[in-house]
């Protein structure tokens, strides 16, 4: 029998998802692939799964890893943007099992999508969203983005695939697996102008932006999300160099982060959202 505070709760969320903004492919199908996954059997959470959105199928490694990402992209709104044009480019870095790539692809089906993801087991569940949802014009990069081509040790977080990183382990509690991943120069594969990247690579923020501002191409991106890892692997504080970067490049921007109220004045890690456009470029109500 539920409690009377988790079916309080159960009415909350519902409600909230079936009012959702600019819900794609609608708030009903957002509902109905929640429902999927709080009735999913926890006996078999560790497994792969696979629920359906609307006539999309989103399949993943584990629940854990499908909840979180789910909620974050297609409740969350994460990655809600309005794009002057119905093809936009758009450049999906972390792409992780492909959620924001599919996002993407429901708000703006024309939309020319380029996704880099370096966990071999992620990007086979990439791969596989993509050819089972019969995405079009979606190109798919195993590697990670950084300021040289090469290889690198990635750490693999075999239970929750958004924690792995190539700057080290963020959850103690968990053992991570050290990979060899592939890098590449997120310049070199930019010929155009892009209408947005998205940018959540776990750290590695930092090495993106030196090849983007060495190369000159900071200057044909009109758009940017990116969740900034703030303390993320050392003790220095250097967030406001990175605003700096967006400033002195012509961008303006809004920052969102969610700390709980005890942890405010810790001066601890935290998932900083940066949602950079070019000036001018604003969107207009």
């Amino acid at each position: 029998m539920p409690s009377l505070l988790s079916t309080f709760e159960f009415i909350r969320d519902r409600r909230r998802i079936l009012r959702l903004p600019s819900a794609k492919p609608s708030a009903r199908a957002i509902y109905h692939a929640w429902l999927q996954l709080r009735r999913y059997p926890k006996a078999n959470r560790d497994k792969p799964l696979a629920i359906e959105l609307g006539n999309f199928t989103i399949h993943a490694q584990n629940w854990l890893e499908l909840e979180f990402l789910f909620n974050e992209v297609f409740i969350g709104n994460e990655y809600l943007v309005k794009l002057p044009r119905r093809d936009p480019f758009i450049i999906d870095c972390g792409a992780n099992i492909g959620c924001a790539t599919l996002y993407f692809k429901l708000h703006y089906p024309d939309a020319r999508i380029l996704a880099f993801e370096p966990n071999p087991f992620c990007f086979e569940m990439l791969k596989k969203n993509v050819e089972a949802n019969g995405l079009k014009n979606v190109a798919l990069v195993q590697a990670a983005c950084a300021n040289a081509p090469g290889t690198t040790t990635f750490h693999v977080n075999p239970g929750f695939s958004p924690m792995s990183s190539a700057i080290g382990n963020r959850d103690e509690k968990q053992k991570t697996v050290p990979i060899e991943v592939r890098l590449v120069k997120l310049s070199d594969s930019i010929h155009e102008d892009v209408d947005l990247l998205k940018l959540d690579i776990e750290g590695g923020e930092w090495e993106v932006f030196a090849d983007l501002v060495a190369s000159g191409k900071l200057a044909r991106i009109h758009r940017m999300a990116i969740e900034y890892h703030h303390r993320y692997g050392t003790t220095e504080v250097k967030m406001s160099r990175f605003l700096k970067i967006l400033e002195d490049a012509g961008y303006t921007y809004s920052v969102g982060v969610d700390i709980k109220a005890e942890r405010r004045f810790m001066g601890v890690f935290q998932d900083v959202m940066i949602y950079a456009v070019k000036l001018g470029m604003e969107e207009r109500t």
